[in-house]
Formats: C-alpha cells, structure tokens, sequence
C-alpha cells in the first residue's frame, strides 16, 4: 500500500466530502462571459459525469462540480501535492498558548472577481452564512460548533457570531473557542470565502445562495467562470483581478462531458488533455499506451460504498444491513474489476496495485486510523464483513426473517425487498450488481434496481429530503475524503440536536442515527488531546462496524491520464489537478 504522510491538527474535516458517480448528458442551460483562449491556451478536461451547475461551497456536493469550486475559490489555508499545508488567502495564523483562540493574518491587496476586497469581514461573514437558521447543506453537522456564539446565533437571538472578531485594519481574524476541538485549525482555515458585498443579507434568508446562477458566482481564486452549459460543461479563465499567489499560466479551462466509451478516442484525438481521476483498469490501460498521453498515479482518499437506508424499509433493521454486507462477495468484485487487460498497460504501470477491499467504512487517510481501513493496523473488535453468505442466512433467520414459499424471505408479512438507486453508466455497477444480486437472491431477497442520473441520485438519498425517504433502502457512491483526519467521519456518520429529532450530517446520506456512536464521534472531535481523540473514535469505528449502516466495496489508486503538453501538474492524495494548476503550464518541458 503506498504510504501516506499524514499532519497531526492538519486536516481539512470542515470541507465538503465530495461524492462521485457516473452519467451522462442534458439539457442545456446557462451563459457564457465571453472569455477568449486559442486552442494552444486551452486545458481541456473530460468526464462522463455532467456538472449540475452547483458552484456555490455552501451547497455544492458533486465531486465535478467542486472542481469548478476549487478553481474559482479561495480558502485560508490549503493543502499542496506532498499534504503539506500551506498560506492562501491568509499569510499566516497564531494559535493562543491556552489553544482557545487562533487567528489568522490575512494577505494585503486581495480582491473577488467582481474587483470588491477580500478582508477579514469577509471571513466573519462567510462563518455567519453558514451559522444561519435556515441553512441547509454540507456544513449543517456542527462542523463550527466549537466556535463561541456559533450555535447562539444558530438557535438563538445573537446578532452575530459573538467569538469571531476582526481587528480594526480588517487585516487579522480571531476566532475564539467555546469548546477544544482536535482539528480547529485546519476545519476553520479550509472553509472557502465568500463576499459579504455581493448580496444583501439577513439573518434566516439564504435565498440569493440557494439559487445562486453559476454565471454569478464571485470568488477570489486563480479562476472566474466564463460559461456553462448543463449539457456540454464548464469553462473558466484567469481572473484579472486575481493578487495572491502561485504562477497560473494556463488561460482558460474547460470541463466537458465526453460520452461514454470515448474516454480513450477522446485522449488520442486531442479532444481532451486529462481524463482525471480514473479507476477503470479498461480505461487505464489502453490509454497508457497511446504515444501522446503519460500517466500519473497516486493513493486515492476515497471510498467506493453501499450505503443503506437506515431511517425506514428493511434496512432500518441493522440485522438485515449485516446479512447483507456478509452476502456481498467484495473481494470477487475487487479481483475482476481491478484485473488489468491483458497486453494493454504501459510497462510502467502494470505492476502498480490497483485496488484493495477496505475493511472498514472510514477514511483511508486519516492520521492513526486511516491504517485500519487499509489493513495495515488493526483495532480489537472491528467487524471486517468478509463474505459469508450461511452467516448472513444465519443472521436473517435469528431476526425473524424466514424464507416464504417462493423463496422472498418475509417478516410481519412484509417481503425483504431491497430497492437499489443505481446511478446510469457506472462501470463499478455493471460489475458489481451481478455479483449481488446473485449472492442476495440466494440470501432470500428481492433486489430491485432503479436506474438514474448520478445527480437524481444524490437528491433522491439527500438526508433533508423527507419526500424521496420510502423510495430505497440502498445506493451505491463514492466518498472522497478531503482532509486528513478522523473528524471528517462526524460529517458521514454523525448528527446534531437530539435523538429524537436528529439533523444528520451533511454527508450521512442514510440517516444513520446512533447515540452512542455520535457521543465517540463527539468525544473524538472536541478534545484537545490526540491520544483521547484516538481513543473514541477507535470506539466509534468498532460502534460504526456493528451498526454497518455503510459498507465500503473498495479503496484505490487514482490514475491521471494526460496529454504529453501538460506540464508540472503536481498532484496527490489531497491535491487533485483543480488544485495544483499553480505552475502548470501546456507546452514542450522547460
């Protein structure tokens, strides 16, 4: 397994958890701000997945579209290709001797796209945005909770989020701390920034970035949208009123969805310059060979799951989630799905280990732990689900689940019949749903498949969205983990307010609602002391494993596939490439 470095108090479990999938095309809409490129001047980058044109950080939830976020934005601190931490909009931050306040020096001369200044009141704004009442999205996990004055401006009459100052030059922020929190620092300074001159706020009406057009949006990074169009993509180019650091040399960049099954005709034709992140070996391997591409590869901060219903259906019943997990032959899919074709992989790669199974569902980069997901560590008590389908007939059977005369196991009258959001042309899918549904229907259940777009899928499985609960009990996504650190779990598996009216995490898409796996979640989080830290959520793991409310199906290396003009495009587990266009230019090797 290749190897991790990994920053202690430097993650980013703050950031929006990015969900991938696959899909295709649709209907058109959008504008352009009529930016110019030469060909020569343009990086093209493909996908088969549309963008749906959420560009705004507090709402933003697609993999694809936070691409265009990454360029477009600005953070206070963000990671480079070796995970290590750098200044961005902030030069630099203090942390008090007690721990209880950090504050952040902000860069001199910044400015949004729309010309108006990046300042500490931007920061305070930013932070307030997100403690709004009526705010719904990423962040609505108690991410910032730990701020003081956060939650009485949340739940409260407060004004303003009493424990973020600002000085009197706008140039320093101070966050005080109502609580410890083992990753304060890296939460707060990823947030990316928004302008408090762009729209007129009041507190409880978040209706301008609800509806925000992605024509409209303001950031302070390299980047500026200049068109999009829900059926062909999204272009940005460099942003003039750009001041802070890093060479951007590349003009324009397009984000364009390619059909699929064109991936490795697109590369050969020049059509795109990168087809990012892969992980089809059939994709991979053919397009290695081509004379005009190279590839790059690095440990991918990812996980490929089942997550499952946990608030309604057969699902509800962690038995049935258990049974289910044991019936599902993982390292079957691993082996094929991962199996480089014969004879057509570059040298160089061929022996690079593609995938792997996980053994549990957490982040495979987080500091400590992210080893025993990989299998490199161990932690007493995990249950690891390898297959076992008597096991998992055993399980159903002690529930109550008994198999009917057609072979449908029933309980209370009621058919175990699994409803599964499958998202259009996802190859992990066309794989994997034949493996399942095999072991399943021996296992006694109705699998039913409902094909749909990926972004129908991540409506249908939102936690908010009451109205689409009853319609599956499964789905299958990839999570991709953007920081560091355990804490990025409380997003996928924890919730605030009480457990009898839960608000679930922003990513905790199954409704997973356990109190005693959110009190280690929370022990883990609001602590100062790593080895406490390390101690809960070692518990939370083994109390996540049990309630298997997530199966993960497989971790692995990401494959960028370029063409041979694109130059220093440094990327890594926490870097993808719309984060390391700093330096890279198109062109012959300087």
């Amino acid at each position: 397994m290749k190897s991790r470095k990994l920053l202690a108090l430097l993650s980013a479990s703050a950031m929006s958890l990015s969900l991938f999938g696959c899909g295709g095309s649709g209907s058109s809409t959008g504008g352009s701000t009529g930016g110019t490129a030469s060909a020569d001047e343009t990086f093209k980058v493909g996908t088969t997945q549309e963008l749906s044109g959420i560009f705004n950080p507090m709402y933003s939830s697609s993999a694809y579209d936070q691409w265009i976020v990454n360029m477009v934005y600005q953070n206070m601190l963000e990671f480079n290709a070796d995970d290590e931490l750098y200044p961005n909009a902030a030069a630099g931050y203090e942390i008090s001797e007690d721990g209880t306040e950090l504050t952040f020096h902000m860069k001199e001369g910044q400015k949004f796209s729309d010309g108006t200044t990046l300042d500490g009141d931007d920061v305070k704004y930013t932070f307030t945005l997100y403690a709004d009442p009526e705010y719904v999205g990423g962040y609505q996990d108690g991410s910032f909770n730990f701020i003081e004055g956060f939650d009485d401006y949340m739940f409260g009459d407060a004004e303003e989020v009493s424990g973020i100052t600002v000085s009197d030059d706008k140039m320093d922020v101070t966050f005080k701390l109502a609580t410890p929190d083992i990753d304060a620092l890296a939460t707060i300074a990823q947030v990316y920034l928004m302008s408090d001159e762009q729209f007129e706020y009041t507190k409880g009406n978040l209706d301008d970035y609800k509806n925000l057009d992605p024509m409209n949006v303001v950031g302070s990074g390299a980047y500026k949208i200049n068109h999009y169009d829900k059926a062909s993509g999204a272009s940005v180019v460099l942003n003039e009123n750009y001041t802070g650091d890093g060479d951007y040399k590349i003009k324009q960049i397009i984000v364009k969805t390619i059909a699929e099954g064109t991936e490795v005709a697109s590369l050969e034709s020049g059509e795109i310059d990168l087809l990012p992140e892969e992980i089809d070996n059939g994709i991979i391997g053919p397009a290695s060979l081509l004379e005009n591409v190279k590839t790059s590869y690095y440990f991918r901060p990812a996980e490929g799951y089942v997550g499952f219903n946990c608030q309604t259906g057969p699902t509800d019943d962690v038995a049935v989630r258990q049974a289910l997990a044991y019936a599902t032959n993982r390292e079957e899919f691993a082996e094929a799905y991962f199996q480089w074709p014969d004879g057509k992989a570059a040298e160089d790669i061929k022996d690079v280990s593609v995938g792997y199974v996980p053994k549990v569902f957490w982040s495979p980069v987080a500091e400590t732990l992210g080893a025993v997901t990989t299998g490199e560590m161990e932690v007493e008590g995990l249950v690891t689900y390898d297959y076992d389908l008597e096991k998992a007939k055993q399980i159903l059977d002690d529930a109550g689940w008994k198999p009917g005369a057609d072979g449908i196991r029933e309980k209370d009258g009621k058919k175990l019949e699994i409803k599964f959001l499958v998202s259009e042309g996802n190859s992990v899918l066309e794989m994997l749903i034949p493996i399942i549904t095999k072991s399943w229907t021996e296992l006694g259940v109705n699998l039913v498949t409902n094909t749909v777009d990926f972004n129908t899928l991540l409506t249908t499985v939102d936690p908010t969205n009451e109205e689409t609960r009853n319609e599956w009990n499964a789905f299958f996504m990839v999570i991709t983990y953007t920081g560091l650190s355990s804490t990025t779990m409380n997003q996928v598996e924890g919730f605030t307010g009480t457990i009898d009216k839960p608000v679930a995490g922003g990513s905790n898409y199954g409704g997973l609602f356990d109190e005693e796996l959110n009190n280690l979640l929370n022990a883990g989080k609001q602590t100062a002391d790593d080895a406490v830290s390390v101690e809960n959520y070692s518990k939370a793991m083994v109390r996540s494993s049990e309630l298997c409310g997530y199966l993960p199906i497989y971790g692995n290396n990401l494959f960028n596939l370029m063409n041979k003009r694109v130059q220093n495009l440094n990327m890594g587990p926490v870097c993808g490439w719309s984060k390391a266009l700093a330096g890279a230019y198109l062109g012959e090797a300087e």
